[in-house]
């Protein structure tokens, strides 16, 4: 039990990180950057991709085949660097959701 509730907590404090820093900077490539900052070192880039994908999901409410396209991004294994990356995400991410 305290595993899932560490889990957890864990977890949403990684989407409120990740939320600030949309709301300070703007920027899809910095978001991206915070949250594998936030995640961890980890030589297993299809997992830090998959966790990539999960978490863009869960806090922004994007949906699933759109969050799969950030894999893209250089750092963790894709092939748009970070100018490309944030032309081609432009308007994934809209929040705080519109009222």
């Amino acid at each position: 039990m305290m595993e899932s509730e560490e889990y957890e907590r864990n977890r949403s404090r990684i989407i409120h990180s990740i939320r600030d820093q949309w709301i300070a900077e703007q920027s899809v490539v910095s978001v991206l950057r915070k949250l594998v900052d936030e995640l961890g070192p980890s030589s297993d880039r299809a997992g830090t991709a998959f966790q990539v994908v999960n978490y863009m999901t869960q806090a922004f409410n994007i949906r699933l085949a759109v969050a799969g396209k950030f894999t893209r991004w250089h750092a963790i294994g894709g092939d748009l660097s970070d100018e490309d990356a944030e032309k081609r995400f432009e308007g994934f991410i809209v929040w705080p959701p519109k009222a």
